[in-house]
């Protein structure tokens, strides 16, 4: 479902702290005040929360619990809403909006700049994630009062819900983003970006954060194994990309159009590709071998038409069922189509179905599921060992050598062979 900014922005999650002991640290109670309000004691203070049950003192809860812990179990004291106005007012700024009113401009913001073929690209699901993140914590915050320690609560608890350290260092980029373009755009304050500037990201080894496994190249028995199990078109895609090293978004989206076969080497130019909002071109080269693989599926006849297409792959799968079959093809069974069907083959493959192709491939073949971006370091080892470090940045299209080491493995028998020679 497309949700509205306001509306896919809007409070009302469930409480962060569901028990009463935080990283095996107990915290005061959710408690009623009264007869209608909410409160929390801290140190021995008394912080209000508002309507009791609501979920604005659901929330209001939840930060104040996560502020006392991040801070050493000590209560600061939030700065008056008039104090705040008065700064804002000083400084020529717009009134006093709150953490929520700025996610909800900015997220507007975002769904009109991140575009890629007149499509939103997977930055926008990010920026919706990692701003409901943020307001389960702070939506009703003033700007002003959003700072380093509060930038840091943030992060404790993506650490406590066991995100990836990865994810939570992209996700306050994301974070930091918003809050330039708020400068930007006269909503916030300068010194308020600079401290969350100051705040480091997660390194390696140095937090509490979970480690992520480092993505290896698929093993080429791996690639054999789905041989005779793969649909022959999603087979074609993975030798392709293997023998070229093109991103899976590169594969999906290939065109008759798009190839120069003018020469003895192809040229790919993608329409539509990674880094072209960075103004760089892109270009495949094709050999002799990615050639031979790819010319069975050009499509003269369609040459804006994605030249792989779950259509044919479907068409390919019912003609080899028919070829295998053993009784007689009854008139009624002349085609199975169904007059109606809820689901239909789509004219290209995009990265995710061609991923869950593969998936589905390994599950037959009882091997562990690797997934296309696997092909991509592979093709990157192989030319590493052959030509070089160099060459291989080449090929695969990265504007520093430091890029392509994350891809291409260190070639581990040039290094014993140096070790059983001089060591």
């Amino acid at each position: 479902m497309n949700l509205t900014p306001k509306s896919d922005l809007k409070t009302g999650d469930s409480p962060v702290f569901d028990s009463m002991e935080v990283f095996g640290v107990k915290v005061p109670k959710y408690r009623r005040h009264k007869e209608n309000y909410a409160r929390v004691i801290l140190n021995g203070r008394e912080i209000h929360l508002g309507v009791y049950g609501s979920p604005e003192s659901r929330a209001a809860y939840e930060r104040a619990v996560a502020e006392w812990l991040q801070t050493g179990r000590k209560t600061p004291r939030p700065k008056r809403l008039a104090t705040a106005k008065r700064e804002r007012d000083e400084l020529g700024l717009d009134g006093v909006l709150t953490i929520t009113e700025l996610a909800v401009k900015y997220f507007e913001f975002a769904q009109t700049y991140y575009l890629k073929n007149g499509e939103p690209t997977s930055e926008v699901a990010g920026i919706r994630i990692a701003l409901r993140d943020l307001r389960k914590l702070y939506g009703e915050t003033p700007i002003d009062e959003f700072g380093p320690t509060a930038f840091k609560t943030l992060r404790a608890e993506m650490i406590r819900r066991d995100l990836a350290r990865t994810s939570i260092n992209k996700q306050t980029r994301r974070l930091t983003r918003m809050f330039r373009w708020g400068v930007a755009e006269g909503i916030v304050k300068p010194e308020i970006l600079t401290g969350l500037e100051a705040v480091p990201g997660l390194k390696a080894g140095r937090s509490q954060a979970r480690e992520t496994e480092r993505v290896r190249p698929v093993c080429e028995a791996h690639i054999e194994a789905l041989r005779p199990l793969i649909s022959t078109v999603v087979m074609a895609m993975i030798d392709v990309q293997l023998l070229t090293g093109m991103r899976p978004g590169e594969v999906v989206r290939l065109r008759t159009v798009d190839l120069d076969r003018t020469g003895p080497i192809w040229e790919y130019r993608p329409e539509f590709h990674k880094t072209i909002h960075h103004g760089k071109e892109r270009v495949v080269y094709f050999g002799p071998l990615a050639q031979k693989v790819l010319t069975p599926w050009l499509r003269p006849d369609k040459p804006n038409a994605p030249i792989y297409s779950p259509v044919e792959s479907e068409r390919i799968r019912h003609e080899a069922m028919r070829v295998e079959r053993k009784s007689k093809v009854q008139p009624s069974q002349l085609t199975r189509a169904k007059a109606s069907p809820t689901r239909q083959p789509g004219a290209a493959y995009d990265e995710d179905s061609y991923r869950r192709a593969i998936k589905r491939a390994c599950d037959d073949a009882g091997i562990k599921p690797w997934n296309p971006n696997q092909l991509r370091h592979l093709a990157a080892t192989n030319i590493r060992r052959e030509f070089g470090i160099e060459v291989a940045r080449a090929v695969l299209g990265h504007s520093t050598v430091d890029m392509t080491e994350i891809y291409a493995e260190m070639d581990a028998t040039k290094a014993r062979d140096a070790m059983a020679k001089s060591g």
